[in-house]
């Protein structure tokens, strides 16, 4: 699955220029995986603009966050990341949003308010029913990413104007039309031909090969009857989750971390909210007025504001989502009592605190034994990196591989007779202790008799590889494989003579015979094709006959092999395609060439920009960041 992921992201430039100027909102707090990293450290500079690892994590959070689908929910850890590309195409991605501002800006560009304005109300996120432009709405969306109206209308700008200046460089981009002709011709011409199957049995039977000949193929085809090189070896590994086991944590030390970090078995309080959000301060007072006087919420949120039931509905915050002065009024209200009307940037607010889930704090009891795994895997990462100085210590100092797996007590593994593609020599996979792919390139650089060096496992600990065997690559015998040999020397014999029947047939037609005669002779049965297209063929048609079919004059034959012996055709008749005849499809054919010269365009664009823009990108700093 990764490698079809990779495979989509192949014209990533101008997917990536494209891709900034989508207007889209911002995902937040998405950053567990890449906790503790260094922050504003530059990883890349784009003409006079600095990129830091900050920006760089952000961007990947966004898109990992659309691929937890893919892994149960859970988000892609740094390597997955790497592997699916995601680490280099959001890199790549702000490098092409300042490179496109900075042009914005040599350029003078700018937006005004009006545009942003309209941008917004015209937004389907932030309409109501009626199509309608909603401040409810719109004050909704941006409080469930978490985004302040100044900035969200930042972020808008700086998008509409990339996606202004994109529409200019490829605006009234069309393919000539003398290229869509000549394209159209191409694949719309059709082509009839008499093919001849040859099959296998028309070949006869080779017989068998005398000894002198059988030892001369044999060595024209010793690669057949290679034996690739195989390893037998032993795994030890110092496992963290191993150590961590034996490891029985005081209670005293369990609640000690507890003290520590309370505030992560902490729940604020929160309240689900309905909103009325008005325009003026009199509509304010008026709604003001009718909720004391007892009026049910939601009947004055439609009289006065024309708000359905989900258009009030905020659902639930904590005091740290809101801007302060709304935190500060909803918080202290009583559950059922709306607020007086609270005014900022966006109007007029009285909110209401319909349901209340008191702050919670996990008692120690609660947590004991998620602290005692973690706890103990703290002492384990000590504990098994001193053991593995030991081992370092005890390999240098001459201790065989048996003698440090006792002392150590490593998990020990042996895996036999593999080869370098992880299979054996009939061809399956073995299993290999995990991380199987480093062992096994460790087992491979090492030397036979050998006990290569402490190896990390990333945060699962260590592992060490002795090779116990190694069975070089060589040739089998002939004695060993005479008949395999024989077979494959049949086989080549057999599709030599059905290539030069093939072939015989073929210059008899361009001699001036017909296919039908020829093969009549040869008890070889024809048939005569359906009408061929260069890209839409004939299931009974070899691929490569079609191919030739298209490269051969009228009346005239090609043979080319196909899945089971060879075929030979003879054009019989040539159909050329007329584009005035079908306006529709070379419209349609020069809608579908758009697309590819925009994209062109576009690399080209962007060429230019890094020429008039260096960029610079510190691969070392990507890497401690990920």
């Amino acid at each position: 699955m990764l490698q079809a992921i990779r495979s989509k992201a192949t014209s990533f430039i101008v997917k990536i220029l494209f891709g900034v100027l989508v207007i889209s909102f911002a995902i937040w707090g998405i950053g567990d995986i890449f906790r503790n990293r260094a922050a504003d450290t530059t990883i890349a500079t784009v003409g006079s603009r600095k990129i830091d690892q900050r920006q760089l994590v952000q961007a990947i959070n966004e898109d990992s966050e659309q691929l937890r689908g893919m892994f149960g929910g859970a988000r892609p850890d740094p390597e997955q990341l790497k592997q699916l590309g995601l680490v280099d195409n959001a890199l790549q991605r702000l490098i092409n949003r300042d490179l496109v501002d900075l042009e914005v800006s040599h350029l003078g560009l700018a937006l005004s308010d009006g545009a942003v304005s309209q941008a917004i109300r015209s937004n389907r996120a932030f309409q109501d029913e009626k199509g309608q432009f909603d401040p409810n709405r719109y004050q909704a969306v941006l409080a469930q990413q978490h985004m302040t109206v100044p900035q969200f209308e930042s972020l808008l700008r700086g998008d509409l104007v990339r996606l202004h200046l994109s529409h200019a460089l490829v605006a009234g981009t069309a393919p000539p039309p003398e290229l869509v002709d000549t394209l159209y011709r191409s694949r719309a011409e059709h082509r009839v031909a008499e093919v001849a199957t040859v099959p296998p049995s028309a070949a006869g039977d080779p017989g068998t090969p005398g000894d002198e000949e059988l030892a001369a193929f044999y060595g024209q085809h010793k690669e057949a009857f290679r034996v690739t090189e195989l390893r037998s070896f032993t795994v030890g590994q110092l496992l963290l989750d191993d150590v961590a086991a034996a490891i029985d944590v005081p209670e005293d030390k369990l609640r000690d971390e507890y003290q520590a970090r309370v505030a992560e078995f902490h729940t604020p309080e929160q309240r689900h909210l309905q909103q009325i959000l008005l325009a003026d301060e009199a509509k304010a007072k008026d709604a003001e007025a009718r909720l004391a006087s007892g009026k049910d919420f939601a009947a004055v949120a439609k009289d006065v504001a024309d708000a359905t039931p989900d258009m009030i509905d905020l659902g639930f915050f904590v005091h740290d989502d809101l801007p302060p002065k709304l935190a500060e009024e909803a918080f202290a209200a009583k559950r059922g009592v709306p607020t007086h009307p609270i005014q900022d940037e966006l109007g007029w607010h009285i909110l209401l605190a319909t349901e209340i889930k008191p702050e919670v704090t996990q008692p120690f009891e609660a947590v004991k034994d998620k602290l005692k795994t973690e706890v103990a895997r703290e002492m384990a990462g000590d504990q098994i990196a001193k053991a593995a100085n030991q081992v370092d210590d005890a390999l240098a100092g001459g201790a065989s591989f048996a003698d440090v797996a006792q002392r150590f007590n490593l998990k020990v593994t042996k895996v036999a007779d593999v080869g370098a593609n992880g299979r054996d020599l009939a061809g399956k996979d073995v299993e290999l202790p995990p991380p199987g792919a480093e062992i096994l390139r460790t087992a491979f650089a090492t030397d036979a008799g050998q006990t290569s060096q402490l190896n990390e496992m990333s945060e699962a600990g260590y592992y060490l590889v002795q090779v116990d065997k190694v069975t070089q690559a060589a040739f089998k015998p002939l004695d060993a494989v005479k008949a395999d040999a024989i077979k494959l020397w049949q086989d080549d014999k057999r599709n030599a003579a059905l290539e030069s029947l093939a072939k015989a047939m073929t210059d008899a037609v361009n001699g001036g015979q017909k296919l039908a005669e020829i093969a009549a002779a040869h008890k070889i049965p024809t048939f005569t094709s359906a009408p061929l297209q260069r890209a839409h063929g004939d299931e009974n048609v070899p691929a490569a006959l079609v191919a030739k079919i298209f490269e051969t004059d009228a009346g005239k034959a090609a043979f080319a092999r196909g899945s089971d012996g060879y075929a030979v055709a003879q054009v019989k008749a040539v159909e050329p395609a007329d584009p005035s005849k079908d306006s529709d499809a070379v419209q349609r054919l020069s809608q579908q060439l758009t697309p590819s010269l925009r994209e062109d365009l576009l690399q080209q664009f962007d060429q230019a920009l890094r020429e008039r823009y260096p960029v610079s990108v510190d691969q070392a700093a990507v890497a401690r960041a990920f």
